[in-house]
């Protein structure tokens, strides 16, 4: 029969629209995920910086000028502090992104012409914060109103002339911490990896239970309805220890190869990438029993992994992003494996600062595993919605009628020979 393109482009069609999961994806995905991105980025610009303070001077100057930056939209003051290795330390927590030090005597040092610049410490492990928080400091020093301070501090005794003198010409610096140099290697190519890591996982696990099903070899595996771990852990076991064959593969060539840092050491970073693992392999292997077909499982995990690097706060932080995406966020786990990694190679933190990560790692693989579990166990095997192992034709018992006729055609041939 002669093919027609009239037909062929019919029929296409056709099955794009009778197809729920093809219609979905071609027509409903890309709204949902503009939809997605667009609420993530909807704050155009950040807000509301966390920020602490030293003042070592406690003068009106000194007062004013915080009353700006808390006033301003790019800062929110948190709270003061006693001196620069607090807010160091709170830096590296992550608790704030910025801290501004003002110096001791910075309003005596500025009346006599001394060059005693206001500073601020910035945490520089995420650049979006580096560049931004830098600009919108160094606007508020070089712009600064002196509307009403002007008026306030010729109340207190100076002259217009020093009023001038005293509010055009603050000095300022920035210092960047964990990132000084603000490389995008150091900042960019390690989210890179991570994400990599977790698709490679959700690519593997994802199949591993409708392949089986696939070549229907689902109802052997009815044998453990009673013990579903053992399943998942045959199941899952090799792609754990893939996954760390390849972050230390990866890891590897991103110190020697690129020359990226490794601030911190090397086991609380060993601990978190097996926290991740599971928690990837749990969600993979969930998604994988509840699929149809390899095609299906792909397409599940697919829809999970692109959007978890926008969510996860690497490339666009949480202060930016709507309060029910963060609560999305949350559930992903790339976006604590990625907290902890820039805790660990980034910043040179130990264990104190990243078992908040490792336990939300570990609480997203035991909740997906356990809803397999009980999938498993009560909706899969069921005698009423699948054979049990007693009734299915088993490749490898030798009491099945396929490998009894394949003994008796071989025995045949044999003696026919």
């Amino acid at each position: 029969m002669e093919l027609k393109l009239l037909d062929v482009f019919k029929r296409e069609w056709l099955y794009i629209f009778k197809t729920p999961k093809i219609f979905a994806i071609l027509f409903i995905v890309p709204i949902a995920y503009t939809l997605l991105f667009g609420y993530a980025y909807s704050a155009h610009t950040l807000t509301e910086i966390k920020t602490v303070v030293v003042d070592y001077d406690n003068s009106q100057l000194s007062r004013q000028i915080i009353q700006a930056f808390h006033e301003s939209e790019s800062f929110q003051i948190t709270g003061y502090v006693n001196n620069e290795k607090e807010i160091e330390e709170a830096l590296a927590l992550g608790e704030v992104k910025v801290g501004l030090v003002i110096p001791e005597n910075f309003y005596g040092s500025l009346i006599k012409g001394e060059n005693v610049p206001l500073l601020t410490l910035i945490d520089g492990s995420n650049l979006i914060f580096t560049n931004y928080a830098t600009r919108a400091a160094n606007t508020i020093v070089s712009t600064y109103s002196f509307g009403t301070s002007a008026t306030k501090l010729q109340q207190a005794g100076l002259h217009e002339a020093e009023v001038i003198s005293t509010l055009s010409h603050i000095p300022y610096r920035s210092r960047i911490l964990y990132n000084p140099t603000s490389n995008y290697s150091t900042f960019l190519v390690y989210g890179l990896v991570g994400t990599i890591l977790q698709q490679v996982l959700f690519l593997g696990v994802s199949l591993t239970i409708t392949r089986e099903k696939e070549n229907g070899m689902w109802s052997h595996f009815a044998q453990w309805k009673y013990t579903p771990w053992n399943l998942a852990l045959v199941k899952t076991a090799p792609y754990f220890l893939i996954n760390l064959i390849n972050t230390l593969t990866t890891l590897y060539l991103c110190l020697y190869l690129f020359k990226l840092p490794l601030e911190g050491n090397v086991l609380p970073l060993f601990v978190l990438s097996c926290s991740f693992a599971f928690s990837v392999l749990g969600f993979g292997y969930l998604a994988s029993l509840f699929a149809d077909t390899q095609l299906t499982a792909t397409q599940v995990t697919m829809l999970v992994a692109v959007p978890s690097f926008v969510l996860s706060g690497y490339t666009w932080p949480f202060e930016g992003i709507p309060n029910f995406l963060v609560g999305v966020a949350q559930a992903l786990p790339l976006t604590h494996y990625l907290e902890g990694f820039r805790h660990i190679v980034i910043k040179g933190n130990s264990w104190d600062y990243i078992w908040n990560d490792i336990i939300s790692l570990l609480l997203i693989g035991m909740i997906s595993f356990l809803l397999a579990f009980l999938a498993t166990r009560f909706l899969f095997f069921r005698e009423n919605k699948g054979t049990l192992l007693s009734d299915a034709k088993d490749p490898f018992r030798l009491d099945n009628p396929e490998v009894l006729n394949s003994v008796s055609e071989t025995n045949q041939y044999r003696v026919e020979k």
